[in-house]
């Protein structure tokens, strides 16, 4: 799964909590897929994709990562009412819902991506998906576009800079490489700043 310049400087970072914030279409969702493929490779894991809601956690990555995973032979078994994959090598993958948070609680964890994390409540990190990382010394990354400075993923990316084993990244869409700078002027024409901001 080759990556973008800017992708690969998030992969290869070597700390246990990432922290990214990356305009629309930047390619969030695929360096998450990578990520998942990467700690998955090792037998036994348990890999969390956590979404604001089924639907998103459906509509964003269930396809295209269960498509990977069939064409490498990696699949052992998949449940599409679960949104469940299991390997080869007995890892298992989990695609997640925010929408119940006492749903989570209760499992380990070996890794977790929580996609557009700004719009998940923040227990769902702090009271579920931390300590289920606990006993595995699992890691995790946080991929979300802007929500402003009032959410608490800008505290947590915020904190980042200075914590030991975590590390915050911040990208325009058009670092990301997969928008044309025309469409993002066209954009900013016809979007208010805030919007275009973010």
């Amino acid at each position: 799964m080759p990556l973008s310049e800017v992708q690969k400087a998030v992969a290869d970072d070597p700390n246990r909590f990432k922290v990214v914030v990356a305009g629309r279409r930047w390619g969030k969702s695929f360096l998450a897929m990578h990520e998942i493929a990467k700690h998955a490779r090792f037998p036994n894991q348990k890999i969390f994709a956590v979404f604001p809601s089924y639907r998103q956690a459906k509509q964003i990555l269930w396809d295209p990562l269960k498509e990977k995973f069939i064409s490498c032979r990696w699949a052992k078994k998949i449940n599409e009412s679960d949104l469940t994959i299991t390997l080869v090598n007995g890892s298992k993958i989990y695609l997640r819902s925010a929408d119940n948070i006492d749903a989570l609680r209760g499992v380990s964890m070996s890794y977790l991506i929580m996609d557009e994390a700004a719009m998940i409540d923040h227990k769902m990190w702090t009271e579920v998906c931390r300590p289920a990382l606990s006993d595995q010394l699992g890691s995790a990354m946080f991929v979300t576009t802007p929500k402003g400075k009032g959410s608490w993923i800008y505290d947590l990316w915020q904190g980042a800079h200075g914590q030991e084993d975590w590390a915050s990244f911040q990208y325009t869409t058009l670092e990301g490489g997969n928008v044309l700078p025309e469409e993002i002027e066209q954009a900013r024409g016809e979007l208010d700043e805030k919007g275009f901001r973010q």
